[in-house]
């Protein structure tokens, strides 16, 4: 009954001659792209209207459908919400602008108090700490345990359902709780604990899309919901466009007639209950019709980027005229130039690498003018360090010679376009050489590097997070200083309007000043009012720290090192991971970013350890990788596994919601320990089948990607899990993925029972395997680290 009662409600929305008619602008120029979801928690919350509004001195007033909730400042910069435990799960705050009103969705913050322990047996400590994700890794930002009578040592943590990394600090010695089993090594020589805070998500609402017409689209949903929250663009669709039966479990939504007046917009939808809200809906529209076919995907559409890293200096030689290694005897040739350069990619972007492989986003390492001398120094390796990598500029509008000219990289970035890939740029907001002038004419635009203690603001990475210096020649900028704000952005600016890249890729994100990325990226939308641009930071910490950065006013994304961490442990083996728990991060992210999200899932970096080392047993759980990077000499010695597992970890990324990013060189299984034995030179010939098999794998995954709009759009369905296999999906209306994962040494066996409609398609595996259908339940099997999109 469900079926036709819903069906003849959307051929009726169809056939209507009449679309419903918002009388609202199109696109009236006020705000570019898509409002945020905002958190907001209990108490006053302070909502900085810039990140939504492009001109915040044209609002009139704002309103909220809670009652006396909202304030507009008397600069209309800012509008106070009061909270209350009465404020609803779901609220919908209005901007308004010559009568027009602009919509910003909020989500009530779901922070419980937690009650954590540590048993001593039987020691007693003058300080117990904890430091971890729930508070950035700074044991300061938490009360200290207490010890009561039970002999226990205790705190009360306000904190949002989901997994934490910690360590235990006694008496300033910190280091993994040894009285919980659940442990993850953290590549530097120790392990983090791992902590799970229940919650009450099994009662949310939980969305799925269901059919689809030129004129409306419809919904199902489990659980109870209370209330329905459509928006075409950042406008919030009136009742009249909203149909809502409970007892069939469905809603349509008719999209109205202005969407046509669009080439491409979006239709969200949440809904709430008393116990949360659910997942996002997300519908990509073309002209006022919901996308069908993946060739309707704009080309910018950040949603369907897969990125690929490429370090300019290790990547490819593409002429020798500019190669000037320093070649000295205190600098490892491991740390000095490599001859790569920007002429070797665009080599390789005329012989389809990255469309081959299936990237239609390059990310190319910082380009500025670095010193000509070396800098710093490890004793381990006994050796100073060349600016190969791009992250010391001395100059902010000048391509460094040894990479190539500002010439080549404008023609870099027109080859690029031409074969339907964007360009971000890795740009250093945080810090410059002391040999720039930027700091050597204004030392006083730089922050100091003394503390008033008398201690140097030096590697203190969480406790002066916004002023401490990387390094003795790399002094912060100082963005309290408003000119400095403004001459900053501007430089940033220059890459964009004279090279046309399409974005950037920030570094140290969380070291930088939220005002820098407000001010930038007003400066890109009012550059760019079709928003076709993307910025994905880099920040280590907490889900909340890192979602600080990242709203419509600020970054798309940053990469994702908490999905990162647990995921990486647990497909190479030997970590200490598991799958269930990869889940539950993944689950942790989805809740604080959405799961249409444009976070970045990366295979890898520059800063971390290759996967294939671990997987391979070349490095070992718990060893120091930085030390090894000197002190031994990688290889793959042993490689029966260690490809598929790290195939596996691809697959994962090409399929979850968010940005796969490839670090290059993890397309064939490159190994090394960390910086720098991680960043050696890009190997393009005479590969082994297992490198050319991998390749293939990673390509054929990506392919698809771009291809099936579920793994673009599509809702996520948890399906099963465990220890070392996972079940899941993504469906987009009539388009399904299907991902099953075998992530042990042995053959598995999967039964699963998989969502009603799903049975209707006919199937085919990505990768060959068999399967069979039979009263919606999928049965197949897996060999040892295998896996299966079916699609």
């Amino acid at each position: 009954m469900k079926k036709p009662f819903f069906l003849a409600s959307i051929m009726l929305l169809a056939a209507c001659g009449q679309q419903v008619r918002l009388n609202l602008p199109a696109d009236s120029g006020k705000i570019v792209g898509l409002n945020s979801l905002t958190m907001v928690n209990v108490g006053e919350n302070i909502i900085n209207l810039q990140d939504f509004v492009l001109n915040c001195e044209e609002i009139d007033s704002v309103t909220i459908n809670v009652t006396d909730a909202a304030r507009l400042a008397s600069n209309k910069q800012t509008a106070k919400i009061v909270v209350d435990k009465d404020f609803p799960n779901f609220a919908d705050l209005k901007i308004w602008i010559d009568g027009v009103p602009y919509s910003i969705p909020l989500r009530k913050s779901d922070k419980i108090d937690c009650k954590f322990t540590f048993n001593p047996n039987g020691k007693t400590y003058k300080k117990v700490q904890i430091a971890g994700q729930m508070n950035n890794w700074v044991a300061s930002m938490s009360p200290d345990l207490q010890l009561n009578s039970d002999g226990m040592y205790e705190v009360t943590l306000n904190l949002s359902p989901g997994t934490y990394l910690y360590q235990i600090a006694l008496d300033g010695e910190q280091n993994h709780d040894e009285n919980n089993p659940n442990k993850v090594d953290n590549g530097m020589g120790k392990f983090n604990s791992i902590m799970q805070i229940a919650g009450n998500e099994d009662k949310f609402p939980r969305l799925t899309t269901r059919d689809i017409e030129l004129k409306a689209f419809s919904l199902t949903f489990e659980n109870e919901v209370s209330e329905i929250f459509a928006y075409w663009e950042n406008y919030l669709l009136p009742k009249k466009c909203v149909f809502f039966n409970k007892d069939y479990n469905n809603i349509a939504i008719e999209i109205p007639t202005e969407t046509k007046e669009k080439e491409f917009s979006h239709i969200r939808v949440w809904v709430s209950n008393s116990y949360g809200i659910s997942n996002d809906i997300l519908i990509p529209l073309k002209n006022g019709v919901p996308v069908y076919k993946y060739q309707n995907v704009a080309k910018n559409d950040n949603f369907s980027k897969i990125i690929y890293f490429v370090l300019a200096d290790r990547f490819k030689n593409g002429k020798t005229d500019n190669d000037f290694p320093l070649n000295r005897s205190d600098v490892n040739p491991m740390v000095d130039y490599q001859g790569g350069d920007l002429e070797g990619i665009t080599q390789e972007i005329n012989a389809d690498y990255f469309t081959k492989l299936g990237a239609n986003t390059l990310w190319i390492s910082p380009l500025n003018q670095n010193p000509l001398e070396p800098y710093a120094y490890t004793e381990i390796g006994k050796s100073k360090f060349s600016g190969y990598h791009g992250y010391w500029p001395v100059s902010s509008s000048k391509v460094d010679f040894r990479l190539g000219t500002n010439e080549e990289l404008k023609n870099l970035v027109q080859t690029a376009h031409n074969h339907n890939l964007n360009v971000i740029l890795d740009y250093v907001a945080n810090h410059v050489h002391q040999e720039h002038p930027f700091y050597k004419n204004h030392t006083e635009w730089a922050t100091s590097m003394y503390l008033p203690d008398g201690r140097r603001n030096l590697e203190l990475w969480d406790e002066q997070r916004l002023t401490t210096w990387f390094d003795t020649f790399l002094p912060t900028i100082d963005y309290g200083n408003s000119e400095v704000v403004e001459i900053m952005t501007d430089s940033a600016m220059f890459w964009i309007k004279e090279f046309g890249i399409d974005g950037f890729r920030h570094d140290a994100c969380k070291h930088v000043d939220l005002e820098f990325w407000r001010t930038l990226t007003l400066k890109m939308k009012e550059n760019d009012k079709s928003g076709n641009f993307f910025q994905i930071g880099e920040s280590y910490g907490s889900p909340e720290l890192m979602a600080s950065y990242v709203n419509s006013g600020m970054l798309n994304g940053q990469f994702d090192f908490n999905v990162f961490d647990e995921a990486s442990a647990a497909f190479n083996g030997v970590s200490g991971g598991t799958l269930n728990r990869v889940s539950n991060i993944l689950n942790t992210s989805f809740k604080m970013y959405g799961v249409h999200n444009q976070m970045g899932y990366i295979s890898g970096n520059h800063d971390k350890t290759r996967f294939m080392a671990l997987a391979t047993g070349d490095l070992k759980v718990g060893e120091d990788a930085k030390a090894a990077a000197w002190t031994k000499h990688i290889e793959i010695t042993d490689s029966t596994t260690a490809y598929d597992k790290l195939a596996l970890f691809h697959i994962f990324n090409m399929t979850i919601p968010g940005v796969p990013v490839i670090y290059y060189g993890d397309e064939i299984g490159m190994t090394g320990a960390n910086d720098p034995d991680n960043r050696r030179m890009m190997k393009f010939d005479n590969l082994s089948n297992r490198e050319q098999n991998l390749f293939n794998k990673v390509a054929k995954t990506a392919h698809l990607r771009k291809k099936n709009l579920a793994l673009i759009y599509g809702d996520f369905i948890n399906l099963q899990v465990t220890e070392n296999t996972w079940v899941y999906a993504r469906k987009y209306f009539d388009f399904v993925a299907v991902v099953v994962i075998n992530n042990s040494d042995r053959e598995k066996n999967f039964e699963v029972e998989l969502p009603k409609k799903f049975t209707k398609h006919i199937l085919k595996g990505l990768f060959g395997n068999d399967y069979k259908i039979s009263e919606n339940k999928l049965k197949i099997t897996l060999k040892p680290y295998s896996a299966e999109v079916l699609y």
